[in-house]
């Protein structure tokens, strides 16, 4: 009975020894970390191989520090990569189409502006010329009532120029409306642009936390980002997690927990450098 005792007290020991070793001892970069993508939501703009090749690209950061391969894209591995559709991402592609209106608008009331200065130019240029023929039409019809009248021939010539101005007058007040009209235009697209810049506006924070993707170390959900550049740097970021690594304080590092001008690309830091050493103990 004793020996008996003896074998299974060795035996729990080698168990809870081969625990240690799991738990404790071997760290997170001791093995390679097989993935393939899990759910992919195709209302997300972007194709499952420029996906893939983001998530590929991900890992570089690390395993450039670690000097090792430690992860690796495996058509059905158990570890997924999952891109999940959110109200969140439906924010964002809103934001990126309203910006794209703006841009339209802006330009719009660009071409509408360079046809109110043009208007405004041809209005006063108007004005100017009926201005000097009236002032030549009332010389001339001043000198001839000093004379008592106008001879015919003459009063012919000053009937001309009346008819000359209320020409000039019409042009003027066509060329006015034309102004005004172009102005009534301007102003219009002016207060929509003015209301599509609120809109906008409050669809944005200057920064948003990481909770556009998590992991729980068996699988990263991404469920929003801005453009390329921000889903590399969040899959950076989760591939951080998925290798034990909190969030750092440093505002600089990707694994500070807001997405900011300063991390934004995606670089490690000396800060994130050192807590991958910390946590995979190299």
């Amino acid at each position: 009975m004793k020996i008996i005792r003896t074998i299974i007290l060795y035996g729990a020991l080698a168990f809870s020894l081969v625990l240690l070793w799991d738990n404790v001892l071997r760290s997170p970069c001791s093995k390679l970390i097989e993935y393939d993508i899990g759910i992919f939501d195709d209302r997300f703009r972007i194709d499952r191989e420029a996906f893939i090749t983001q998530v590929e690209l991900a890992e570089i950061p690390w395993e450039q520090v670690a000097d090792k391969n430690l992860f690796r894209y495996v058509e059905g591995a158990d570890f997924k990569v999952n891109l999940i559709w959110s109200e969140e991402q439906e924010r964002l592609y809103k934001g990126n189409d309203l910006e794209n209106e703006l841009d339209s608008e802006q330009n719009s009331i660009d071409t509408v502006q360079n046809r109110y200065q043009s208007a405004v130019t041809r209005y006063e240029r108007a004005v100017r010329s009926y201005e000097t023929t009236l002032v030549k039409y009332e010389t001339h019809v001043t000198y001839w009532n000093t004379q008592g009248g106008a001879p015919a021939s003459e009063y012919t010539t000053l009937q001309n120029e009346a008819d000359s101005l209320e020409r000039k007058a019409s042009e003027i007040n066509r060329l006015l409306a034309q102004v005004n009209k172009i102005a009534d235009e301007n102003n219009e697209k002016v207060e929509d642009y003015n209301s599509s810049v609120g809109e906008y506006n409050n669809l944005f924070n200057q920064g948003h936390e990481f909770d556009a993707g998590n992991t729980d170390g068996t699988e990263i959900n991404v469920y929003s980002y801005d453009g390329i550049q921000e889903l590399r740097t969040l899959l950076v970021h989760e591939f951080g997690h998925v290798l034990g690594i909190e969030h750092v304080d440093d505002q600089n590092s990707v694994m500070y927990y807001l997405l900011n001008d300063q991390n934004q690309k995606g670089e490690l830091t000396e800060i994130d450098t050192e807590a991958l050493q910390l946590s995979c103990r190299f």
